[in-house]
């Protein structure tokens, strides 16, 4: 009798249930509609240059971007403790749900910002405090979705599910750099300029839609109702317990997360403006290419986080950041010798396709240290303070380097060194 009762629970928690595939499927789009709305930024940088952050110097113009780009990270933390005490006290979909929101609405907005030929120093003004109020909702979202989809999947296709989720993320990623390339294509660049611009940023109000679904008709998460400690009144903020407890988990999976954060910052955010604006690209072309690896990313994920539950996800990670130190240099001579040929799509493509296997590894390798208890806010605050400290700064960090050490494959040496530390980390990363 017992052995059918344990045969029983093994086959429940080995199979996928109507509720853990409806779950991966809406995290995902949420997912993917909040990163479509983060994301647009980076690619309408050069013209958000031009318009709110004019200056005789381009480096300059480009570094002023790229600066309010990271003043949007550094808050993220700060999400990550909010929407981490809803997700560890009052349930995970609540904390989702609530970021997907709040994301859309600043995105909207600025779409609707004046310019600083119409009100001076005013427009960067707006235009960074609704990059904080983005920064605080992808601060709720980025790890935290990870554990909500993570924690409804089978024990062992939690690699899996984590995957589906980075689909999601790099699918936003892959809509906003599709919407910026059909723009840029469509449209002259003074109407781009003019008007063009807005209309994406505008769209993002759709991600509502998302975040009102989830909070309506997905379920909470099994672990966190088996280890709930919601009570009535205010409890104690998770982080404390966890800077307290778990410091070394913490430590080395920021350091883990590197690849992740600087890889597709460096990649894919600041590849647009260093091909077009130092490079000397034409635009529409820099995003088609763009575009094109996203999409291989997307395709990819999946597989290695469906490999990751068979080899093990550090190995796979392991790898990765080798191909950081033995790619990066290579790859930027290739880059920046290039106007657009098949040597420059290679070299994008090599690191395409490192990403998106470190993607489909990690979600669940970080997320799995945690115990339930605190894994919301430990998942949370580990991936945003890795984005804060490393990811939003990458490409302002790549700028520099170019304009002062005065060689156009500097941004290689920050590649190679983020390889390494990656795998020192990975080293000494447990569970």
């Amino acid at each position: 009798m017992m052995n059918k009762q344990n045969n029983s629970q093994k086959e429940i928690t080995e199979t996928w249930s109507l509720d853990s595939v409806k779950a991966i499927i809406v995290g995902s789009f949420a997912t993917m509609f909040e990163w479509y709305d983060y994301a647009l930024y980076g690619y309408f940088s050069p013209i958000i240059a031009k318009l709110f952050f004019p200056a005789a110097d381009p480096y300059s113009s480009i570094m002023m971007t790229f600066a309010v780009f990271a003043v949007s990270f550094l808050i993220r933390p700060l999400g990550a403790i909010v929407f981490g005490y809803i997700g560890d006290q009052l349930g995970r979909r609540y904390a989702l749900s609530l970021s997907v929101v709040l994301m859309a609405f600043p995105t909207a907005l600025i779409g609707l910002l004046p310019t600083y030929n119409d009100v001076g120093l005013l427009a960067p003004i707006l235009l960074i405090i609704l990059r904080l109020i983005q920064g605080l909702a992808v601060g709720g979202n980025y790890g935290g979705a990870f554990v909500y989809v993570i924690e409804h999947a089978p024990k062992n296709k939690k690699g899996l599910a984590g995957s589906c989720l980075m689909v999601g993320t790099i699918g936003g990623i892959l809509l906003g750099s599709a919407t910026s390339s059909v723009f840029t294509w469509a449209l002259t660049q003074e109407s781009l300029l003019l008007w063009g611009w807005r209309l994406p940023f505008v769209f993002g109000l759709f991600a509502t839609v998302a975040g009102w679904y989830i909070k309506k008709s997905i379920p909470e998460t099994a672990s966190f109702k088996a280890n709930s400690t919601t009570q009535t009144g205010f409890q104690k903020l998770p982080i404390i317990d966890i800077l307290k407890h778990y410091k070394r988990q913490v430590f080395f999976s920021i350091l883990s997360i590197l690849p992740d954060v600087i890889g597709i910052y460096t990649m894919f955010f600041f590849m647009t403006t260093y091909l077009t604006e130092i490079i000397g690209w034409k635009a529409n072309v820099a995003l088609t290419m763009n575009t094109v690896n996203l999409g291989v990313m997307v395709v990819l994920i999946p597989f290695f986080g469906y490999l990751s539950d068979y080899i093990g996800g550090r190995k796979i990670m392991k790898a990765v950041s080798i191909s950081f130190v033995l790619c990066a240099v290579p790859c930027f001579l290739m880059l920046s010798q290039s106007d657009g040929g098949v040597l420059a799509v290679f070299a994008q493509t090599v690191f395409a396709i490192s990403i998106a296997a470190y993607y489909g590894a990690m979600p669940a390798t970080i997320v799995m240290i945690f115990p339930a208890k605190i894994r919301y806010s430990a998942s949370a605050f580990s991936f945003n303070v890795a984005a804060a400290l490393f990811g939003g700064t990458a490409p302002w960090i790549c700028t520099f380097l170019i304009k002062h050490m005065n060689i156009l494959i500097a941004p290689a040496f920050y590649l190679v060194l983020t390889g390494i530390v990656s795998f020192l980390a990975l080293m000494k990363l447990k569970k």
